[in-house]
């Protein structure tokens, strides 16, 4: 069984990559996550590194030292960290992880970065009123397309890998909330859909009109626009839910198929990035995080399954692997953890991504992987090293020393 650490980068402050392949097995892992870039500048609070306990991390830019070769025919070219100097931090990780035996998986955002949407507007998701967004691109745009790839081929083709992970596929879609007021779901849903020339060109092929079903996600934000502001705010704890969704997509096929489209072009999107993956390194396992099915994502988004493009069930004969996040109580853990599991039939293995910081007790770490494992789960993971205490971290290794299934090297 698998027991995953993650760390956000170059975040462990004062550690060589040695000491935190040393580290992630003391706290009774045998694998590591490690993310090579972030689509947002997260603000970290790490207890367990005074001398930089408070620490922003870098928007879009990558942590190890790219071969720009392969990047000569991308619109996007790729930015080295500022904090890391000359260090290539996949490169000393995947040593390190290989001399301890720890699994190492490299995570790519695929879809979100704040600062590639901002510097590259004609790459962003374009909404139903023509405005670009901010934070997300556009996986049907050719250009996201080849960085992404490129990015891939970089890591997977040239550093020794045990695993790729895809965050943010797709992951587009509005959060709950904008300043000046609740998004319902109707709302909500229209103005999470790209309606860019690639969007429509690709919806061609599906059998879809964008302009048609742009049309229609006009006239029902216009429905929920028409609602004043301190109505919806009166019913927000009515609204934030997917109440009115199953009617809407019943009413308005336009939108459901919609909904199809942007299914059946991401699933065929990850297909595509699998088998690049699999032709450099065939033995890799082929990652992606989710959302869990019910309950709302952790993120700034407060993402939904369903709008936010994440099927189990659709993804899985492209998938290796899906990590089911679900920073929730036990019991939210277990649910989501036995619908995940029903969901891929078998078809690809589901591990439980669990939380190992803030609100989490020492105490519950137990019974957490407990309630994954129960189940379904194949292994455990946790995010992360760099921001669990000594407590979280010590709290782990008794349970992984107490189990029946102990962590064990390189098993997939």
């Amino acid at each position: 069984m698998n027991i995953w650490l993650s760390i956000f980068g170059p975040t462990t402050h004062g550690e060589s990559a040695a000491q935190v392949a040393a580290g992630v097995r003391r706290a009774g892992a045998n694998a590591l996550l490690v993310f090579t870039s972030l689509y947002h500048g997260y603000r970290l609070l790490q207890r367990r590194y005074p001398q930089k306990a408070i620490y922003t991390l870098e928007t879009d830019r990558v942590f190890w030292q790219p071969d720009q070769a392969l990047y000569k025919d991308c619109a996007i070219q790729p930015q080295r960290s500022r904090e890391l100097g000359a260090m290539d931090l996949v490169a000393e990780l995947a040593e390190a992880c290989k001399t301890e035996g720890v699994l190492l998986s490299a995570l790519v955002p695929v879809c979100a970065g704040e600062r590639l949407a901002q510097e590259y507007p004609d790459l962003a998701v374009t909404n139903l009123y023509g405005a670009k967004d901010r934070l997300f691109l556009c996986y049907n745009n050719p250009a996201v397309r080849a960085y992404r790839m490129a990015m891939i081929r970089d890591l997977v083709g040239r550093y020794e890998l045990d695993a790729l992970m895809l965050d943010k596929i797709p992951q587009i879609m509005l959060e709950q909330r904008a300043f000046s007021g609740l998004f319902d779901a109707p709302l909500r849903t229209v103005g999470s859909f790209c309606f860019c020339q690639h969007c429509q060109a690709a919806g061609k092929k599906y059998g879809l009109n964008l302009d048609e079903a742009r049309a229609r996600a006009l006239e029902i934000a216009r429905r929920s626009l028409k609602i004043p502001a301190h109505i919806v705010e009166a019913l927000g704890h009515q609204l934030v839910g997917d109440t009115e969704i199953p009617l809407l997509l019943l009413e308005e096929p336009l939108i459901r198929r919609m909904l199809e489209f942007r299914f059946q072009s991401a699933v065929d999107f990850v297909g595509e990035l699998k088998r690049l993956a699999k032709s450099l390194r065939p033995r890799l396992i082929f990652q992606a995080a989710f959302v869990p099915p019910a309950h709302i994502g952790h993120d700034m988004t407060s993402p939904r399954a369903w709008l936010t493009i994440q099927s189990y069930k659709l993804y899985r004969e492209v998938l290796d692997e899906i990590f089911c996040v679900v920073h929730w109580d036990a019991q939210t853990v277990r649910f989501e953890t036995e619908r995940s599991v029903a969901a891929v039939e078998g078809k690809t293995r589901v591990v439980t991504s669990m939380r190992l910081y803030g609100a989490t007790r020492p105490e519950e770490v137990a019974e957490l992987a407990e309630a994954a494992l129960a189940g379904g789960s194949q292994g455990v993971s946790f995010l992360g090293y760099d921001v669990a205490g000594d407590e979280l971290l010590n709290a782990l290794r008794a349970w992984s020393d107490s189990c029946d299934r102990p962590a064990q090297a390189g098993q997939g």
